[in-house]
């Protein structure tokens, strides 16, 4: 038909050439990749001089590359953006001493990294993160505790701060914590000292693995979270704690696990010795298993209500506690099993239950070369007179008699 065409235009056709059409919807629009710093061979045509800069004008979803260089003040992100510094994708836990070679964000006394408001899906990843807080100040290298989820921090050092990661997540996206080094995060003295400080709220759906603590006043990992929306989800795992003067607080969560990690004490540690875990109450099904606690003037594993309600279903299970004071200690538990330990040279008792336990089990730990060796305060109906069963324990001393059978 004469002035009529003979193809009927069609929304969202993509030509491909020869005749053949791709239909579909528009295609999506990809954030450019911004690039921060000053230009030169390492940093080749940046496209804003400072991150606080391209943050402020990078849409959600942009990848902001950071090259090598100080960048002074607090980096505000209220949307969904990848940032990634000049050691994105390297481990922090060695190395990295090059601090030439570093994305270096300094709080200057103030927050590094300020995640606000609900924001979600941010990652962090090949920063050097320090110079946050002072000695009257509270300030955290990276603060991300305002209800969002969907967080990668991931192959950052964070230093000279007063908390490293201040943290919750709702769990509506899983959220990672690793391969970062936190170093001596105590800039407030007592009143910080944590390299991952889970605040404000739960810790759903987070995994804090594969990091490296050193020389924290406080707790390494300090999981504090909220009694009245307890942590779902939680994994702390294969992390080394060294000179810390806490690993682990363990504080309301359900079906948490603390696994596979090591904690060291080394003699002329600078920082007051706590328990290497410490689990505090308000904790429901909680796995304490195969970590490795060694040296240090306090217990190794420690179990109490002090800030939560009686925990539920605990299971301490495989784990290896060396030279301390107590190996494990409950103090307070209606429940719970205490399985398949080894624990050697403890100064005062190898395995403790305090007067106030009732309802505990202890079995097949082979306990040794402590002044005491298995000790249980409480009285009752079952194992030798107390409210606790004790079965198939490997030691030599025991109070009451028979507790423990001999090697």
């Amino acid at each position: 038909m004469v002035g009529t065409s003979r193809y009927v235009p069609i929304v969202g056709a993509v030509v491909l050439g020869a005749g053949l059409l791709l239909v579909g919807p528009a295609a999506a629009q990809v954030p450019p990749v911004l690039r921060v710093g000053v230009a030169s061979a390492a940093c080749p045509a940046p496209t804003h001089p400072t991150l606080v800069a391209a943050v402020a004008a990078a849409a959600p979803g942009s990848t902001i590359l950071v090259c090598p260089g100080v960048y002074p003040g607090t980096v505000v992100v209220d949307k969904p953006l990848i940032l990634r510094g000049a050691q994105r994708g390297v481990d922090a836990r060695a190395g990295r001493s090059n601090v030439a070679a570093e994305s270096v964000i300094d709080g200057g006394g103030a927050a590094g990294i300020r995640i606000t408001g609900t924001t979600s899906g941010v990652t962090v990843d090949g920063f050097t993160i320090r110079n946050a807080g002072t000695s009257t100040q509270n300030a955290d290298g990276i603060e991300a505790f305002s209800g969002g989820s969907g967080f990668t921090f991931t192959d950052n050092v964070v230093t000279q701060t007063t908390y490293g990661i201040t943290m919750s997540s709702t769990g509506a996206v899983a959220s990672t914590v690793a391969h970062n080094r936190f170093d001596t995060n105590n800039r407030s003295g007592a009143a910080g000292g944590s390299g991952v400080f889970v605040c404000c709220g739960p810790g759903n759906n987070l995994t804090i693995a594969d990091n490296l603590f050193t020389g924290h006043s406080s707790a390494a990992v300090n999981t504090a979270g909220d009694a009245a929306r307890p942590s779902t989800g939680l994994r702390i795992e294969r992390n080394q704690s060294i000179d810390d003067a806490t690993f682990a607080v363990v504080v309301n969560a359900k079906a948490a696990v603390v696994a596979d990690n090591v904690v060291v004490r080394r003699p002329g540690a600078v920082v007051d010795a706590g328990s290497g875990i410490y689990v505090g109450g308000g904790t429901t099904s909680l796995q304490v298993t195969r970590n490795v606690i060694s040296a240090g003037a306090a217990t190794g594993i420690r179990v109490t209500n002090v800030y939560g309600a009686p925990n539920v279903g605990l299971a301490v299970v495989g784990n290896q506690v060396i030279d301390r004071q107590y190996g494990v200690r409950l103090s307070g538990q209606t429940s719970g099993t205490v399985r398949d330990n080894s624990i050697a040279r403890s100064t005062t008792v190898g395995i403790l239950l305090d007067a106030d336990n009732a309802g505990v089990t202890v079995t097949g730990n082979r306990i040794g070369q402590d002044p005491l060796d298995c000790q249980d305060r409480s009285t009752g109906t079952r194992t030798a007179g107390t409210a606790n069963t004790w079965t198939g324990n490997v030691a030599l001393r025991s109070l009451p008699v028979g507790l423990c059978g001999r090697f």
